[in-house]
């Protein structure tokens, strides 16, 4: 008996340890689900009808959830089958192609063929040998942080080139904004949260990486929240969104932001997006903005369930294109396709090691 109650002790222990921060996210999915469209897509904060962007964001919010957005059906009409019905006029900008490869891969469908199109392939068509995806003058921060993501999430290259460009402009402070700009003053905490967590998946960038969270660091409110700019004209009051993609950059980077590291006071990064939750499930902007924000709501998501970007996606490996880019690689090579292990499984891994310290062990059959 004293046996049995250490090892459902122990496994109660690392349950815990595993089990995602996910306060608040059932009754957010409960309000997402309500406002899903006849079509299966999702709009935005200023507008009623479906759109590419913010169904994509939703499919995040819904898989970080631990939900499955084929079984968000409206009729016959999925957020994937939106998705599919728009992918053809949605290959415009790399990042817009990014974005699509990651919500696929996230929910388990074949980027190489998502509505009839390679969206690898159009990806990996974009890239100019100057590193920036779709050449310099269309390149951006936020677009190439999502082209190296999705490039990781297909377990593609990531050619060096690409991870250069973005080291080669960020800011003396550690900080990037959005378009690239290098002028002090014009970074954001969005962009460089996005940047950190591309930087990561590509790999060989930790000086990049540390003076990024330096920065973040840096820019911290009182409330354990972050802005999306500080100093700002338009003011740093502590928003969802900011909060949510700078929890997302510290979870890639090994850091807990439901942690005393980057608590301010007792107030961590967590608790100041969990604080800007509604009674109806979903976020507001700003505690000084009430109301439902669409895009508050799903990026909070899975920020509270303790995932960062590729955590949401998973990876998948893709295989080649019928011409891969010749580039050098960054971070040498390419890992393996990863699967994390499910909670169960951390905790019969647990509770065999218990086994083995108490000098018991499993049944064995033969």
């Amino acid at each position: 008996m004293r046996h049995l109650i250490l090892l459902c002790s122990v496994g109660i222990l690392v349950l815990w340890s595993v089990m995602p921060v996910v306060a608040g996210s059932p009754e957010a999915l409960d309000w997402l689900r309500a406002h899903q469209n006849p079509d299966g897509g999702f709009a935005g904060d200023f507008d009623s009808t479906s759109s590419l962007g913010a169904t994509i964001e939703a499919i995040f919010a819904i898989v970080g959830g631990g939900e499955d957005p084929m079984q968000w059906d409206q009729g016959g009409n999925t957020p994937i089958t939106f998705l599919e019905s728009q992918v053809r006029g949605a290959l415009a900008k790399p990042g817009d192609t990014a974005k699509l490869i990651l919500a696929s891969v996230a929910a388990d469908q074949n980027p190489r063929d998502f509505g009839g199109v390679d969206l690898v392939a159009a990806l990996e068509a974009e890239l100019d040998d100057s590193g920036p995806h779709g050449g310099l003058e269309a390149g951006n921060v936020f677009e190439q942080s999502l082209a190296i993501l999705a490039l990781k999430a297909t377990g593609r290259p990531v050619p060096a080139p690409a991870a250069d460009w973005l080291v080669d402009v960020q800011l003396a402070d550690g900080s990037w904004s959005w378009n690239g700009d290098t002028m002090p003053g014009s970074s954001d905490s969005n962009s460089t949260a996005l940047a950190v967590q591309a930087l990561v998946a590509a790999g060989g960038q930790d000086a990049a990486v540390s003076q990024a969270l330096e920065y973040l660091r840096g820019i911290q409110n009182e409330d354990g929240g972050f802005p999306y700019q500080k100093p700002s004209d338009f003011g740093s009051d502590t928003d969802a969104n900011s909060t949510a993609y700078v929890i997302q950059a510290l979870i890639a980077t090994g850091n807990d932001p439901a942690g005393d590291d980057w608590a301010l006071g007792e107030i961590t990064p967590t608790a100041a997006l969990i604080a800007l939750q509604l009674e109806n499930g979903a976020f507001a902007w700003q505690a000084a903005v009430p109301g439902d924000n669409f895009l508050a709501t799903v990026q909070a998501v899975p920020a509270l369930a303790g995932k960062a970007f590729l955590d949401v996606t998973g990876s998948v490996d893709v295989g080649e294109v019928a011409a891969p880019v010749e580039l050098p690689v960054t971070g040498g090579e390419q890992d393996a396709p990863s699967r994390h292990l499910s909670v169960g499984e951390l905790v019969l891994v647990a509770v065999g090691l218990a086994l083995a310290g108490t000098g018991l062990s499993l049944p064995r059959y033969v």
